[in-house]
């Protein structure tokens, strides 16, 4: 596993470099958040709902 390292420039972060798995998580975390935040605006948004049970 590859330890993580902050590069920086002038004494200020500029750039990370981290193990390509733990990348991998974070699009993984970053794509919930998107597809939830998709969704509760698509709720506030959509005011015509229709209960599971009252779907034929």
């Amino acid at each position: 596993m590859i330890e993580t390292q902050i590069i920086k420039e002038n004494n200020k972060p500029v750039a990370v470099i981290i193990d390509y798995q733990e990348y991998l998580k974070l699009q993984a975390l970053k794509d919930d958040l998107l597809d939830y935040r998709e969704a509760v605006e698509i709720k506030e948004n959509n005011k015509k709902w229709i209960s599971h049970d009252n779907l034929d």
